[in-house]
């Protein structure tokens, strides 16, 4: 069976505009699989911020807080069982124990956890309580 002149183009242009409309639909922005996000979607998530807190200020970090301390010396003192997770190092930190400089620490549940300053301390943090800031 041949294709005539006019019948391979209405062919192709067919298989064009499928091909066409297939790539369109099969993108989804926003979603999941789409790999680009914006600024402001970051910022809003991710909402780091410098804390300065003076010598003996006590912090009660809210569940989901990530932390970097840049500076000073911050102690965890954490209920017997309770931890907090240092990403940078992939493990887990029991209470009493001051925490790393330059780690990212996240807390996974905030019952049990205060952070004391026994230093003038300086560091990064997202999604303290606005009420406990020094």
């Amino acid at each position: 069976m041949k294709f005539s002149d006019h019948g391979a183009r209405v062919f192709f242009v067919s298989l064009l505009f499928i091909l066409h409309v297939t790539v369109i639909f099969s993108q989804n922005p926003g979603t999941a699989a789409d790999p680009l996000v914006s600024k402001s979607y970051v910022d809003h998530f991710i909402r780091f911020r410098a804390v300065m807190l003076p010598v003996d200020t006590h912090l009660k970090p809210e569940v989901g807080a990530m932390l970097v301390v840049r500076s000073g010396q911050l102690r965890l003192e954490a209920a017997a069982g309770k931890s907090v997770i240092d990403l940078t190092a992939g493990r887990e930190i029991a209470g009493n124990v001051d925490l790393p400089l330059n780690h990212l620490i996240m807390i996974p549940d905030s019952n049990g956890i205060v952070l004391k300053a026994r230093k003038a301390t300086m560091l990064m943090a997202s999604y303290l309580n606005d009420e406990q800031q020094p």
